[in-house]
């Protein structure tokens, strides 16, 4: 188990009487690029909060690089290098752009117990942050409210602050929802280019883009893996087909 990112073992989540996720069984090798896939009301969401906290299992285990979080906090498995981002954007919609990224570079940082000192005293959090803006091609919105930014710029805005302190485990929650195709083609490059060494989990309702990202596939049905493998694998599998495609499609 110590030779994996991620392991979810015998995960069960229960809502009364409904089975949300059952006996669900997940593993991760480091600087793997997985998607998970299915139609509406699989699981896929509320498998996501469960690695990463928000909710907590009825039954089985989740370890993080060869440690057990089944029952750590949030913002303990976030410490650890477990990062994750939502399918709506989760932003500070009246800071500036540099101001959201400053402070996820400052929560990385010893100067966030300090409350003594403003944070523009502390240069090289400022550098960090617009070397991040530059990295990403927004330094010259570095001014702007968020609140004004294109959308698509804001679910960049969302990864960079995700990638700032370079977590061990990503997971994005469709990280191409309400995109133009020419903003998803943009955000499915930036993720390709992440470093290679960080484990990437991530939900995406569109086939094409998941295909370009993930080296493996898991799908999720009625909240239990229903199949995973290549992408080949997947595209070929009739399964697959006819629960997310539809069997008119399947038959096509």
């Amino acid at each position: 188990m110590n030779s994996h990112c991620l392991v979810v073992r015998n995960v069960c989540k229960n809502f009364g009487g409904l089975k949300a996720i059952n006996d669900m069984h997940l593993s991760l090798e480091p600087g793997e690029r997985r998607a998970i896939i299915g139609p509406n009301g699989a699981g896929k969401t509320t498998l996501f909060h469960l690695i990463s906290g928000t909710l907590a299992p009825s039954s089985g285990a989740i370890h993080f690089l060869g440690r057990e979080v089944t029952r750590l906090l949030p913002y303990r498995r976030a410490a650890l290098g477990l990062t994750r981002t939502f399918q709506i954007t989760n932003l500070f919609h009246n800071l500036t752009l540099l101001e959201n990224v400053l402070l996820a570079v400052q929560a990385l940082d010893n100067v966030k117990y300090s409350m003594l000192r403003p944070v523009s005293s502390y240069r090289h959090l400022g550098r960090r942050a617009f070397e991040l803006l530059e990295e990403w091609g927004l330094r010259d919105k570095a001014g702007i409210p968020v609140r004004n930014l294109s959308y698509g710029d804001q679910r960049q805005v969302e990864l960079i602050m995700a990638v700032a302190g370079n977590p061990k485990l990503l997971l994005l929650d469709e990280p191409t929802s309400g995109l133009s195709p020419a903003e998803s083609a943009t955000v499915v490059e930036i993720i390709q280019k992440l470093d290679s060494n960080m484990t990437i989990l991530f939900i995406e309702h569109d086939m094409d883009v998941a295909f370009a990202l993930a080296d493996r596939v898991s799908v999720l049905h009625f909240g239990t893996l229903l199949t995973e493998g290549s992408v080949k694998e997947i595209q070929n599998d009739p399964r697959v087909g006819e629960i997310y495609f539809g069997a008119e499609q399947c038959d096509a």
